[in-house]
């Protein structure tokens, strides 16, 4: 299964978003391969369709947002609805 892991070059990759991936992967108990795509500023936001920092897909799907991804595309920070709350990652389910 192909993942990808996007991130804003101006606030890096996220521990917190890194391990609830990391956890996820864990728990599907399949393989898949992981990779990691820095995203500067604006103009590589809206050409990557990057909805904000960080964005994982998975097989090109938003985990979040699935197959009724919005179209406004963001260079700072994503803050994800999780169990927990509004957080700056996903929630590792």
């Amino acid at each position: 299964m192909q993942i990808e892991f996007l991130y804003s070059g101006q606030t890096g990759r996220s521990d917190a978003a890194e391990e609830a991936l990391r956890l996820a992967i864990e728990a599907s108990e399949l393989e898949c391969e992981v990779t990691y795509t820095e995203v500067n500023g604006m103009e590589d936001a809206k050409d990557k369709k990057f909805l904000g920092s960080p964005s994982i897909r998975v097989a090109g799907v938003d985990v979040e947002y699935g197959e009724r991804e919005p179209d406004e595309y963001q260079a700072g920070t994503r803050y994800y609805n999780t169990p927990e709350g509004w957080k700056p990652y996903p929630h590792a389910r």
